[in-house]
């Protein structure tokens, strides 16, 4: 997406709203989503969410095809698709929680985490070939051939909900509770304002990534997707490690220096200039990016009641939603200040906020 509107507006302020729409549902129904995943059939919610990407990429190929595609088209699949992002930690990591016990949690969210990661590997890498020879099309057919099997796979997985009394009043009594227990438990407060600057800070960089590429670094978009499949093998190495070795007594520590390690890469990319540098900076956000996304989850699922806790993952959700601001702040400072020095600026933003963070909350 970002490179298609950056060759389409020439705007990196452009290319960053494209991706501040994807996140912005995210604070909004975040919190709703996961009190409605709590009462219902999960595996039938992720698949309903499946069949509206399916349309949602189907209409935009084909209005590629047809040479009616505008950046408002984009935007507005982008905020929808963002509906579904929504219910990512509360549907989906939440049910898999639900599979695996609590004592098995850390392994199963590292073997998700080594699953995206391995996708994440081939997929921006092929994703840029594709779009390098037969251009926006072709990834739109490619993501609903994926979606298709996704489909297939989640209907055959077994879920009931969670809650076994009867339903409360109000869905925004589950989400008032959600956010009471938050705020009174200290090792959420912690994941929560991490999240809110962790990804103040990632999706920037996410969204300016491929005009960087571009421009400071002078690659194809071939090479843009060989990057990003790069912190892709990074997580995937993080993901082994938190299986293998990551304990209970470990949670926090490695999920605050995951995150500080992301957050330097990110300042050292800023003021990268070659382009194998880049590659191994990359590698350490991915281990980085790695740890953060597992802890992240296994934290919250750890420490919460087990009837409430994809309304805790909602919240985390709504504090995740808070990145568009970021996406906004990089957008407007990249056109202001150049690309790298916007990146700089939010990175050591970032750092400064977790210190910060580190010192308030006390565990």
């Amino acid at each position: 997406m970002g490179m298609f509107v950056f060759q389409m507006t020439g705007s990196a302020l452009d290319a960053s709203i494209v991706a501040a729409c994807r996140l912005l549902p995210l604070f909004f129904f975040g919190a709703l989503t996961g009190a409605i995943a709590d009462r219902v059939n999960r595996s039938q919610l992720l698949a309903g969410s499946l069949i509206f990407l399916i349309l949602i990429f189907s209409a935009l190929g084909l209005m590629a095809y047809l040479d009616e595609l505008r950046l408002i088209h984009i935007n507005i699949a982008a905020f929808l698709s963002g509906i579904v992002l929504s219910g990512e930690h509360s549907v989906r990591r939440a049910l898999l929680g639900e599979i695996s016990g609590v004592e098995s949690l850390a392994a199963a969210n590292g073997i998700d985490r080594s699953t995206d990661n391995i996708t994440l590997i081939a997929g921006p890498l092929f994703g840029g070939l594709l779009f390098q020879t037969i251009g926006f099309i072709g990834t739109c057919v490619v993501a609903c051939s994926m979606l298709v099997i996704a489909l297939a796979l989640i209907v055959t997985v077994p879920s009931k909900p969670s809650v076994n009394d009867p339903p409360r009043a109000s869905l925004f009594v589950d989400i008032r509770e959600a956010l009471a227990f938050a705020l009174r438990t200290p090792a959420v407060l912690h994941v929560l304002f991490t999240t809110i600057i962790f990804n103040f800070c990632i999706w920037p960089l996410w969204a300016l990534m491929p005009i960087v590429a571009a421009t400071q670094l002078d690659v194809d978009p071939l090479w843009t997707g060989l990057l990003i499949s790069i912190t892709g093998i990074g997580s995937l190495v993080g993901a082994l490690c938190v299986i293998g070795y990551i304990r209970p007594s470990h949670y926090q520590s490695t999920f605050f220096f995951s995150s500080l390690l992301f957050l330097i890469s990110m300042a050292l990319f800023a003021v990268s200039n070659n382009l194998w540098v880049s590659c191994l900076i990359f590698f350490a956000a991915g281990l980085g990016l790695s740890g953060f996304a597992i802890l992240q989850t296994t934290i919250i699922i750890a420490v919460s009641p087990k009837h409430a806790r994809s309304a805790i993952l909602g919240v985390v959700v709504m504090c995740i939603g808070t990145s568009p601001a970021g996406i906004a702040s990089g957008g407007f400072l990249a056109d202001q200040i150049g690309v790298s020095n916007s990146l700089l600026l939010i990175a050591c933003s970032g750092l400064v906020g977790m210190y910060l963070t580190r010192i308030m909350i006390k565990q």
